[in-house]
């Protein structure tokens, strides 16, 4: 039986252990591998870094060295999406094969231009902003211990996130691309992602906010493996 890996992105502020979860829903045939950004979780104590391009240079070691086990695919919510995207073409660029399929979550397309810069708000106005989406318990907002700990976490996540430009002469990716989306998560248009590859694309909306996915991992799983059993990433 072929295994893939299956490397995880997580969302501005969050560590990989939010997607620890998910290993229970995934069928044997695939591999959950959880992607740590530097600052956080595992890696607690390392520079934070401001820019999507600094994230991907700084995580390509850990995804390499599974590359030559078999196929894999990449799943990012949000800032997530943002760095699956440009990994994809990180590693194509480097010589290694593209992913079996590119899963990308509550984000607009890397053209779209996010015109937010929520990251240079004042304190306050930037935690109601991030209250506001919802997904955060309210304990956390009232905890100053920790919102000294996550607060230069989630502003440095924001900054990478909002000042991130696309590269325009870049060609579309190879790999088919599925996107996830919460119907009362802003207004964009999934479909946008089209544009990024030379294959399928299709979308899912699901209800709720832009931390739908947490509501909805179980479906989304059952998305994600019946998208790779059709593109032949892995065996039944």
């Amino acid at each position: 039986m072929t295994r893939l890996n299956l490397f995880f992105f997580p969302y501005a502020g969050a560590s990989a252990s939010v997607y620890e979860r998910w290993t229970s829903l995934l069928p044997s045939s695939i591999r959950l591998v959880t992607v740590e950004l530097p600052g956080r979780g595992r890696r607690f104590g390392e520079p934070l870094l401001t820019s999507v391009e600094e994230m991907v240079e700084n995580v390509q070691h850990l995804l390499i060295p599974h590359l030559d086990c078999g196929p894999y695919a990449l799943f990012g919510h949000s800032l997530g999406s943002i760095i699956a995207y440009e990994m994809s073409h990180k590693l194509d660029s480097m010589g290694y094969p593209q992913p079996a399929h590119l899963f990308v979550s509550g984000r607009s397309a890397p053209h779209v231009l996010e015109d937010k810069n929520i990251h240079q708000l004042p304190d306050d106005q930037f935690l109601a902003k991030i209250q506001a989406l919802g997904g955060t318990p309210p304990q956390f907002f009232e905890n100053e211990q920790l919102l000294s700990l996550f607060l230069p976490i989630l502003k440095s996540d924001y900054k990478a996130s909002e000042n991130y430009r696309f590269n325009e002469r870049r060609q579309r990716l190879s790999c088919g691309i599925t996107v996830f989306s919460g119907l009362q998560d802003g207004d964009y248009d999934p479909l946008q992602w089209s544009e990024h590859t030379t294959n399928r694309c299709e979308a899912f909306n699901y209800e709720g906010g832009h931390f739908f996915l947490h509501e909805h991992a179980e479906h989304l799983v059952g998305k994600i493996h019946s998208r790779l059993l059709q593109r032949g990433g892995i065996a039944e």
